[in-house]
């Protein structure tokens, strides 16, 4: 019987050290909420569908201003390369009465074809935020901010997104890349007429 309060304090410091612990890791885990405060809006499904079908069409077109290259179109244009892309819908907030923020995570690709092989060249991964207008039914992309890379990525993804989208961009930043990617594949393979099993070749410049 005299073992208990021994007991007792053991399992009092741990619990002290415990709570301890887990304030310290909450001081030391950096903030994710997002900071962009515009009215996040709910889509539907046709809605949705009409947004990324505009923003997909835009990402593939090759911009000039928007800094991302496309070798195989500039050294490899007999080849008919094109530039694939997939993207995740993270959140749709509105800017205006006509205008829309939409906030994706988007893998960009581009491929061509080889004898039997798929040639890949040009990739890009990133979360942007895209401003978009209604034309009638479909809609145009007016322009795009995508975030920063490295240190200063968590910091422009809550500029970005809202409170409750910032936490969700950064985790499939972290994880919801290499899925994209696989669409990215499987379409690719599709366009040139590949089997989906066909050999992926990574461009090498001679």
């Amino acid at each position: 019987m005299k073992s208990l309060p021994l007991a007792s304090g053991i399992l009092g410091g741990v619990l002290v050290l415990g709570v301890a612990g887990w304030m310290i890791w909450q001081l030391q885990e950096p903030d994710s909420t997002g900071l962009a405060r515009e009215p996040v809006v709910v889509v539907g499904q046709k809605t949705r569908a009409s947004l990324l079908q505009a923003v997909d069409q835009y990402l593939e077109i090759a911009d000039p201003k928007r800094e991302k290259p496309q070798v195989l179109a500039a050294l490899k244009p007999e080849l008919k390369p094109r530039m694939i892309c997939h993207e995740n819908l993270i959140e749709v907030r509105q800017k205006s009465e006509s205008q829309q923020l939409v906030g994706i995570a988007a893998s960009c690709e581009e491929y061509a074809k080889v004898g039997q092989k798929l040639l890949a060249s040009s990739q890009y991964k990133n979360l942007s935020l895209l401003t978009v207008e209604a034309t009638g039914e479909t809609y145009r992309v007016l322009d795009i901010q995508e975030a920063l890379e490295g240190d200063l990525l968590r910091s422009s993804v809550r500029e970005m997104f809202s409170a409750e989208a910032a936490p969700r961009a950064l985790e499939i930043s972290e994880t919801g890349f290499a899925a994209l990617s696989e669409e990215n594949q499987v379409e690719g393979r599709k366009v040139f007429g590949l089997p989906q099993n066909a050999e992926i070749q990574l461009y090498k410049p001679s």
